[in-house]
């Protein structure tokens, strides 16, 4: 049975629960949540997406990613660094900001953590892990801002703006 996800209107207010399929079409909105995963070394986690994936697949995103089910971004977020790092560790949400284009429709929660546990990556999931300085993350997603989810492009961009003030 495929999973049921929230879908939300444009402002990000609830609907009803539709199929993960359906959000597929890039026809509805529905809500993920992301994890920027640091090491106490001052190092980001960033993940390459496994070939099979649906959506992005080969690009590099967040180090964790999840589309919301029946549940809140938090309680999303604490199931996703479980099933596809193998950790649980304390979040903090940063921001929730929606980004919509052909593929992909959503609202993003972003939250940050640290933690210098063993990770065991989802090999369903994620192809590589990659830590990095989160200037030279910067520099890299200026440069070659085509290896990466656009929506991660377009979050980072907003995080690294915030981080600056």
């Amino acid at each position: 049975m495929d999973e049921l996800n929230i879908e939300v209107d444009k402002n990000n207010k609830e609907i009803g629960l539709r199929p993960m399929k359906d959000f597929q079409t890039g026809k509805f909105i529905h809500r993920s949540a992301h994890l920027l995963l640091f090491n106490t070394e001052g190092n980001v986690l960033i993940c390459k997406r496994s070939p099979n994936k649906r959506w992005y697949p080969n690009l590099y995103t967040y180090s964790v990613s999840g589309t919301v089910a029946n549940e809140t971004y938090e309680e999303c977020i604490k199931k996703e660094m479980k099933e596809e790092l193998g950790i649980s560790i304390p979040v903090k949400l940063v921001f929730v900001y929606p980004y919509f284009d052909e593929l992909d429709k959503s609202f993003h929660a972003l939250f940050s953590g640290m933690s210098d546990k063993k990770l065991t990556p989802d090999k369903l999931e994620i192809s590589e892990l990659k830590w990095m300085k989160l200037d030279e993350l910067k520099k890299d997603m200026k440069r070659n801002s085509k290896k990466y989810v656009p929506h991660v492009v377009f979050g980072l961009k907003k995080y690294f703006s915030q981080e600056s003030k």
